[in-house]
């Protein structure tokens, strides 16, 4: 059974402090570095997993304190030794959630979002039941520019009962939402919220059928986007790019035309587009060069 893991005792003076604000507490009543003194020779002579030669069991103690520098790292912006430090805690520790939201804070510092997704998910998954894991799922759908999922988290995120602070915040993205929807709804007459939600899981969907290289499946998704949307040059830009892919150069000309006609500073499009050229050509050279293009281009996001 899982332990509450709020708070934990803070390895200085042993208060009972809540995890999140573990590391403002070290730095701000100790003021010491948490490399120092018996928390560092402590985790130093405690490995994280002990092979027992009946299989392996989780040393908690050294789990806790690799967790509790970790926090005190990214406190200190040292987010690459935070991620480094914490992605050796074995997923069988109890608070395992609470890693992956500090890796997944620190992979926001770096703006490197898709790892951040990654991790809040993992901490989503590893404990449902905890608020700000929603609350931070659903950030960074936001940042990704999928609003029907954010909502949905965020939304999960009030149902759990968060502390003041994070329904506080909750709630500040929802109004944001409400503003960015009724911006893109303005250029799009016709379509209603709701419908908005549901264009935006298939454009996912296809998305997603990209990543797994099932051209077709993709298509048909972002076909049906710019069949109810024809002002999407997202669609018709991912479009483009699929077709790319899939090697029919004359469809994704026509398709990334149509992006560009609807916004011609969309820049997945107008990448893609001046690829396409040089692209025809290779193709032709090498059939293979398909196999390695998909790094080189971009694709849209809804």
């Amino acid at each position: 059974m899982k332990r509450q893991r709020e708070f934990t005792k803070c390895p200085v003076c042993g208060v009972n402090v809540n995890v999140y604000n573990l590391a403002e507490h070290l730095r701000s009543v100790h003021k010491e570095s948490i490399e120092s003194g018996a928390v560092r020779a402590r985790a130093m002579a405690n490995p994280l997993k002990v092979d027992t030669g009946n299989g392996w069991i989780v040393d908690i103690t050294a789990c806790e304190e690799a967790l509790v520098k970790g926090a005190a790292l990214i406190t200190s912006r040292k987010f690459k030794r935070a991620i480094k430090l914490l992605k050796i805690i074995p997923e069988e520790y109890t608070d395992i959630d609470n890693v992956y939201m500090l890796i997944g804070t620190s992979y926001i510092q770096l703006n490197r979002l898709e790892d951040a997704f990654t991790y809040f998910d993992k901490a989503v998954k590893s404990d449902p039941d905890y608020p700000a894991h929603w609350y931070n799922l659903g950030y960074v759908y936001l940042h990704k520019g999928y609003i029907a999922k954010s909502r949905e988290c965020l939304h999960k995120t009030l149902a759990l009962n968060p502390d003041r602070e994070v329904k506080d915040r909750t709630k500040e993205l929802l109004d944001g939402i409400k503003d960015v929807l009724e911006q893109e709804l303005a250029n799009k007459p016709g379509i209603d919220p709701e419908t908005y939600f549901a264009l935006e899981e298939r454009f996912r969907r296809g998305i997603d059928f990209m990543d797994n290289e099932d051209w077709d499946a993709a298509i048909e998704e972002f076909q049906y986007v710019a069949s109810i949307d024809n002002t999407s040059a997202k669609a018709y830009g991912n479009l483009g790019l699929t077709y790319l892919l899939k090697g029919a150069c004359e469809e994704a000309e026509k398709h990334l035309k149509k992006s560009l006609d609807i916004d011609p500073s969309y820049k997945p499009a107008l990448i893609n587009y001046r690829a396409l050229k040089k692209v025809k050509k290779k193709v032709e050279r090498d059939p293979a060069y398909l196999a390695k293009l998909k790094d080189k281009l971009e694709t849209g996001y809804f």
